[in-house]
């Protein structure tokens, strides 16, 4: 396919950027591998003017330098989610938020997102960009509404942290008090 170098940056601004700016978002920085990737895509464009090379050529190979940058932004996204999904599994108490709704709604949105990461990944190694990127977008998409839905309230966490906290020490204290009464009985039957 024959790439012009504007067909190149009009990529670059519809697709790239975007979700570029959403990894940029997490920690205010673009990991080095995205960065070499965007390094890489303008070096193409550089031949083209300045060493003579021809456009569609130069342009071809930045689309693509582009191209893996922004589907490896779309897997590092996807890698930070599973990262952060873990930490919120190991949460006490999830169970209790919202009536028990919580964690039912939390799981299956979770399995939209691996079911969407899976198309995604199907439709990348059948090498169409255009499908494969809707398909990713989707799957960043889903991942923003996870994050909105289920983490953005951290009150919900600290609340049912207490109450699994304080149903486990209830829980303690009644098999205590059962432990030391049949304890009881059985030291009461046997001295008799």
């Amino acid at each position: 396919m024959d790439f012009t170098e504007s067909e190149v940056f009009a990529f670059y601004d519809r697709q790239v950027k975007v979700i570029y700016a959403d990894i940029e978002a997490r920690n205010n920085l673009l990991p080095l591998e995205l960065l070499l990737e965007i390094h890489a895509a303008f070096d193409h464009l550089r031949r083209f003017h300045v060493d003579g090379e021809p456009e569609n050529k130069c342009a071809e190979k930045a689309y693509s330098h582009l191209k893996r940058g922004a589907l490896d932004a779309f897997k590092l996204k996807l890698k930070w989610h599973n990262c952060d999904y873990e930490c919120l599994r190991r949460k006490r108490g999830l169970q209790l938020i919202d009536s028990g709704k919580f964690l039912p709604a939390l799981l299956a949105r979770r399995n939209e997102i691996i079911a969407a990461g899976k198309a995604a990944r199907l439709s990348e190694a059948q090498g169409d960009a255009d499908a494969a990127f809707s398909k990713w977008y989707e799957v960043s998409n889903l991942i923003d509404e996870f994050e909105h839905k289920f983490t953005g309230d951290r009150s919900k966490f600290d609340w049912a942290q207490k109450q699994s906290l304080f149903r486990l020490i209830i829980n303690n204290f009644f098999i205590g008090v059962l432990t030391g009464v049949i304890g009881s009985i059985i030291v009461q039957y046997l001295s008799t």
